[in-house]
């Protein structure tokens, strides 16, 4: 016992996520021993779902029953919202044959906050087909509350894997070395991509600098062309965990020429567990999990990884209303500039003109989402309050703030036909004020504010790009040739001076610092581009368009880890918005049906990933919160909460539930990819980014299908064929139902 207990320690790091895609718990059937409860939250994959016993004896025992041998490498545990309820002491056993038990360990546990993991590295060599977790004692003496456990670790053989010598050939990129390893089927034998090419950035002022890795790929050449269901990588000992991928795709190819992708992950999530192994699954646009719309929007969250993004925008939404609102009048309102838990460093005073404007823009998104007819009251008190605060006007001295607020209405005149009838002259409004700010010195250009002669003279992407998108919609609700007119004239203006060679948009066209090149003027530009598109047709808007897009999501510009950050760490006040309005333009794109196939999927996994991060680490689950870097929590007790930053999540979140209702997620926010479920000859993974490093490692690449064309098949080992039932949408116990299993992040209870 003494060698197995040197193999085991606790890690601590600051996560980027709380919970893995995948974990062996996903291949179990799992029962309660001496006690009755509903055990499904605590192994969903969602944090937002709660395991409780309300009293604990210390004798409580889970028993997991794997389909195959697995090697137990790690677990984790994540807290819930109870620090008294905490498990404090489990006991961990394994079995070859479910009725000889071997101690594994009894283990100490603490955390770091609420719904925060408590993550484990190390195990037995033994490879065990039953586990059991006897849950010995909790922090107090009012029961448990767990939000997720999850078992990590690899098969010791694994039949489902369909890469093999016999089927086909494994190779890889110039610099890399030792590639039999990756199915070899054994996931301690490494192989590794040396010093990776690394992407060289100009930032046309003098300096470059590197970032994203390039011709780093692992390649398997099918004997025929094949089709698979998934895939899994596995990864090193945690003593190389900066050598482990971060960032990578999925393509596939029938000629080994022109690729389609088939996955895309952005921070993958790499716990620090020895050698353990990630599956993912691939969801084809015809898969029978594909989206039925069934779960409404108010309804608690689900069993996918992140659960419900439409239940965490209602609750961000709630804070808003509960912490941030305060009574400009009688049937107006505002929300304050920020908030802490300390009342004394709360700042009272309004967000501002424009951060009320992206208000306006969070209630129609809840409001084309729920179609609650309160949320329209909440719409127009803002509105009411607004114009109160602003001198009972909704002209204003900025020309960016006014395009915000007609963008804002133009959208709930959209929205509801009541409110085109309220706000459609104010936007016409608006909207002649703000080409008052035009004038042609220099060039052309709407001015930041009207002191043009002061801190006004410059002609900012804010104050043209939003105009652009504005003009460009009025002329698609009136057909009056003089908005169109007007979209062109920015458009030009922009393109021709206020963009680096590269396609990125100046801050202003005399800012010539590529670092200075904040998201909300990238995604206002292409979302003005794709207005334009939708209006003539004309392919070269598109293209300029893809072509950015493509550079700040997959250029790793705004995102080197994968995960959004704004430049020059500009994530606060005015700057905690820029992230959401880039999203909205962005989401706009993808929904627009006028993507080709493989930039929609790859956009809209790239924003997937993105609320999944900020779900899984940036959310604080007490107040529903988010931070402005979506890999990190709050610190609640001591950190300032801007409302801008809260406004940007919301977008977030907002704009995922509506991939979701586009048809474009299945229900559990899982990525409809056409491209997945065809056969094709040639597979390879692509990998752009590690932990923190420019070599690569890995100690496995596995394929899965379930049937193969063109060569024999191998098939899969089954899981028990018993009657099965599936849970309701909360994931709620059927009570003739004793355990269950998970296939493909479904559960299905068994009788």
């Amino acid at each position: 016992m003494l060698s197995l207990l040197s193999l085991l320690s606790f890690h601590t790091i600051a996560a980027q996520k709380t919970l893995a895609d995948y974990s062996i718990v996903d291949d179990c059937t799992y029962e309660a021993v001496g006690f009755e409860a509903d055990l499904s939250p605590l192994f969903d994959k969602n944090d937002l779902t709660v395991f409780t016993l309300p009293q604990l004896t210390g004798s409580e025992e889970i028993i997991l029953k794997t389909r195959r041998p697995y090697v137990m490498k790690g677990f984790s545990v994540v807290s819930a919202d109870d620090a008294n309820r905490d498990l404090k002491q489990l006991q961990l056993l394994g079995s070859t044959d479910g009725e000889t038990w071997q101690n594994i360990r009894t283990y100490s546990l603490s955390y770091t906050g609420r719904y925060r993991e408590r993550q484990v590295n190390g195990g037995p060599s033994t490879a065990f087909t039953a586990f059991k977790l006897v849950l010995k004692s909790a922090t107090g003496s009012e029961g448990l509350r767990i939000a997720e456990f999850q078992l990590f670790g690899y098969p010791q053989e694994d039949s489902d894997n369909i890469a093999t010598t016999q089927n086909g050939t494994i190779s890889g990129s110039a610099k890399a070395g030792q590639i039999s390893h990756l199915i070899d089927n054994d996931p301690r034998t490494m192989t590794q991509i040396q010093n990776a090419d690394r992407q060289l950035i100009d930032n046309f002022n003098g300096e470059t600098r590197y970032n994203g890795l390039q011709n780093a790929w692992f390649q398997y050449e099918f004997d025929e062309p094949t089709t698979i269901t998934g895939y899994a990588i596995g990864m090193t000992s945690s003593a190389q965990r900066d050598l482990r991928p971060n960032c990578w795709e999925l393509m596939a190819s029938n000629d080994g020429e022109q690729w389609v992708t088939l996955d895309v992950q952005h921070n993958a999530a790499s716990m620090a567990v020895d050698y353990y192994e990630q599956r993912y699954h691939l969801t084809p646009l015809s898969s029978p999990e594909g989206n039925t719309n069934a779960r409404k929007s108010n309804e608690a969250p689900s069993g996918a990884v992140g659960g419900s993004y439409a239940y965490v925008a209602d609750r961000m939404m709630d804070f808003c209303e509960q912490e941030l609102e305060r009574k400009q009048s009688a049937n107006g309102t505002y929300w304050i500039c920020d908030w802490a838990v300390d009342p004394a460093k709360r700042n009272e005073d309004w967000g501002g003109y424009w951060w009320a404007a992206h208000g306006v823009d969070n209630y129609v998104d809840q409001y084309n989402r729920t179609q609650q007819s309160s949320v329209l009251t909440k719409l127009t008190h803002l509105v009411n309050g607004t114009r109160i605060r602003n001198g009972n006007t909704l002209i204003n001295h900025f020309y960016d703030d006014m395009e915000w607020m007609a963008l804002a209405l133009l959208r709930a005149c959209d929205a509801n036909s009541n409110l085109n009838h309220q706000y459609m002259t104010q936007v016409k409004t608006l909207f002649n004020d703000i080409v008052k700010g035009w004038d042609d010195v220099d060039g052309g250009g709407i001015h930041w504010n009207k002191n043009v002669n002061g801190d006004g003279a410059t002609k900012n992407a804010c104050s043209n790009c939003p105009a652009m998108i504005l003009a460009a919609r009025l002329y698609q609700h009136t057909q009056e040739q003089q908005y169109l007119d007007w979209a062109i004239r920015i458009y030009e203006y922009m393109r021709d001076h206020c963009r680096f060679p590269d396609g990125v948009m100046k801050d202003t066209p005399q800012n010539n610092n590529h670092e200075v090149t904040f998201s909300y003027n990238q995604g206002t530009w292409v979302g003005g581009l794709l207005e334009l598109y939708k209006i003539t047709g004309e392919e070269h808007y598109r293209q300029t368009a893809t072509d950015l897009m493509d550079l700040l999501l997959f250029g790793k510009w705004y995102s080197p880890k994968g995960i959004m950050n704004e430049r020059q760490n500009y994530n606060q006040d005015d700057g905690g918005l820029f992230k959401g309005i880039f999203i909205r333009y962005l989401a706009q794109w993808i929904l627009s049906g006028r993507l080709d196939t493989d930039h929609q999927v790859r956009y809209t996994k790239w924003l997937l990933e993105q609320a999944r991060s900020a779900e899984l680490a940036a959310l604080d689950k007490t107040w529903f919160i988010v931070n402005p870097y979506w890999t990190q929590q709050y610190n609640i007790n001591t950190d300032v909460h801007d409302t801008s930053r809260q406004q940007s999540g919301l977008m977030l979140m907002e704009a995922v539930d509506e991939l979701r209702r586009a048809g474009l997620l299945t229900d559990d926010y899982a990525l409809i990819n056409p491209n997945a479920g065809q056969p094709y000859r040639y597979y390879r993974l692509v990998i752009t980014e590690t932990q923190n490093s420019g070599s690569i490692m890995l100690g496995a690449w596995k394929l899965f299908g379930n049937e193969t064309s063109g060569i024999k098949p191998v098939k899969n080992s089954a899981l028990p064929t018993r009657p099965s039932i599936p849970y309701d949408l909360q994931g709620r116990m059927n009570p003739r139902v004793s355990n269950i299993i998970i296939i493909n992040n479904k559960k299905y209870a068994m009788r």
